[in-house]
């Protein structure tokens, strides 16, 4: 059965490449008042900073003078699991950016908090200071409340109580992306305050897209001098778990891509932007890469994987896909209401229809000269070989609103174990497996032709004997 792919874990915060001096005037800073004093505030001493869906910072809340307080090193904990670059200087507590030199912060006495703000297109500015109304009690540091909540308003993030427990609200902003997980457009939101921190792979790229770790996905905007018109791989991994990736696909047009991806981990990421130059032999070119994206949003569980678009299996890159995907069904695509019996229904024919439309490459499988193809070729060509067969049943699934996997293993064929691929979808209650490349059955190997019949020996079989003729399996990355 499939090994799902776990869930990355959060990361430590990862330094951005940017330098920029600490402002060291600005007009008066910005004083907290003492708007926590009334009944939303906390009842007791004990309490949590909290970030929902991603974790939270215990705490030991200290009064005084009307004022809550929480300690400064939970205050920077807190920003941690919001993935939010942030040091301690002299100046103060810089938020939004790392800046070049470290120095020790100010031991007693006013405490400033400086944060950073969208200026003109990409560039962004320091803002503030605000007095974070800082005192010591028992030796360590404590920032008032009122100066968090402004700092954050500041940020286009709220806050509120929950009894005595301080929470974000929201931290996973809603971004309009389809379930494919990408969007053709460079979406920028409010809170959106950073520069992507790319380094480019050839001269003359320039990026222009901020982002924001709380959000869930990141817009790219990239220019090229090359005018590259074509695909490109969108390449996401997991710094926490390496083996968590995913190669999305978007198009480029003129040496200009516009669009949002979902993140798809949580922590820190890696990001490669490619140019597919070859589709066949998946000649690519990088265009950029960045190795400090964060995210603080939780990692998709294997479902919403399972409707993600990727580079392989592009089926939203056609509309023809969707209607192909309907009438194979009988259905239309969309949102609908149906029972995991009636799902499993629409699986066996998507399966049956793949087993007897995609022809098998025999004269490519043979000559150990198997071409990479995405979805949409093999679906023109109608021909291609097991991971182009899974490819197209996964991407008329998800074209459907069905959860669907590609995998890779091993197969039991003619000449013994060996590479193979098939699929699971999800039918709402369970994981369906199934292999619509064994169950085309072929009587000759020359040439492409359609099979001479199709079984279903291979859909939704007993665990014990799917594994007959199938062992391993792991989610396709590509």
């Amino acid at each position: 059965m499939l090994r799902p792919r776990a869930l990355a874990k959060l990361c430590a915060l990862c330094a951005l490449p940017l330098a920029v001096a600490v402002p060291t005037s600005f007009a008066a800073p910005l004083r907290a008042s003492a708007s926590t004093q009334g009944a939303n505030t906390p009842a007791d001493s004990r309490g949590a900073l909290v970030v929902p869906g991603v974790g939270q910072v215990s705490v030991a809340w200290w009064r005084a003078g009307g004022h809550v307080y929480a300690p400064l090193s939970a205050c920077i904990a807190w920003f941690n699991l919001m993935h939010v670059p942030q040091r301690l200087t002299s100046d103060g507590w810089v938020v939004g950016d790392l800046p070049s030199s470290q120095q020790a912060p100010p031991s007693s006495g006013p405490l400033y908090i400086w944060y950073w703000q969208p200026a003109n297109g990409d560039e962004v500015t320091y803002g503030g200071p605000i007095d974070a109304n800082a005192v010591t009690q028992g030796g360590q540091r404590y920032v008032d409340v009122d100066a968090l909540q402004q700092l954050l308003a500041a940020l286009h993030v709220e806050t509120r109580w929950q009894g005595s427990q301080l929470a974000v609200i929201d931290p996973v902003p809603q971004t309009p992306l389809p379930a494919s997980g990408v969007a053709p457009v460079a979406y920028q939101g409010p809170g959106d305050l950073w520069p992507e921190p790319w380094f480019y792979g050839e001269a003359g790229v320039t990026s222009s897209a901020l982002y924001n770790p709380l959000a869930p996905v990141l817009p790219l905007r990239l220019k090229a001098q090359d005018g590259f018109s074509g695909e490109v791989m969108i390449t996401v991994r997991s710094q926490a778990q390496p083996n968590e990736l995913h190669h999305y696909s978007a198009r480029m047009v003129n040496g200009v891509l516009n669009a949002t991806i979902r993140l798809p981990f949580t922590g820190a990421l890696d990001v490669q932007v490619d140019e597919v130059l070859d589709e066949s032999s998946l000649k690519l070119r990088t265009l950029a890469y960045s190795r400090a994206i964060e995210s603080a949003a939780p990692s998709l569980p294997l479902q919403s994987l399972g409707l993600l678009q990727s580079w392989f299996v592009n089926d939203n890159e056609s509309p023809s896909v969707a209607a192909l995907a309907a009438s194979i069904a009988h259905t239309r695509p969309g949102a609908r209401s149906l029972s995991p019996t009636q799902v499993d229904a629409e699986i066996r024919a998507i399966s049956d229809w793949a087993s007897r439309n995609i022809r098998y490459n025999w004269p490519a499988y043979l000559n150990g000269q198997i071409p990479w193809q995405q979805m949409t070729t093999t679906l023109s060509r109608r021909y291609g070989v097991c991971q182009d067969i899974s490819g197209v049943a996964a991407g008329l699934l998800r074209a459907l609103g069905i959860p669907a996997l590609v995998v890779q293993g091993q197969g039991l064929g003619e000449l013994g174990w060996g590479p193979h691929q098939w699929d699971e979808a999800w039918d709402g209650r369970r994981w369906v497996i199934f292999d619509p490349t064994f169950d085309a059955v072929y009587t000759s190997d020359a040439g492409i032709a359609p099979p001479s019949s199709v079984t279903h020996d291979d859909f939704d079989p007993p665990q014990r004997v799917f594994a007959q003729n199938h062992r391993g399996g792991q989610i396709a990355d590509w």
